[in-house]
């Protein structure tokens, strides 16, 4: 499963937003879960469908549910 470019605002703010807050650069995340720099900010920016499987790895990298990302409690 994918999560398309339309209507995911809210996921791909809270990636970059949650990002931030860690203090993580893009090249760490990228290397982390083995993409490109370029297609984290595809995915940030919305204009890159997710797959399933990479926000899956985004949350444990991030250490918060898949949840948090479509909608879930925010991280205190």
């Amino acid at each position: 499963m994918t999560y398309p470019m339309h209507g995911t605002e809210y996921l791909t703010r809270r990636l970059k937003a949650h990002r931030y807050r860690l203090g993580l650069p893009p090249s760490y995340v990228a290397k982390a879960l083995d993409i490109s720099v370029e297609d984290l900010e595809q995915y940030e920016y919305g204009r890159k469908p997710l797959a399933t499987e990479t926000l899956i790895k985004l949350a444990n990298l991030y250490q918060v549910s898949p949840s948090y990302f479509l909608g879930g409690l925010p991280v205190n």
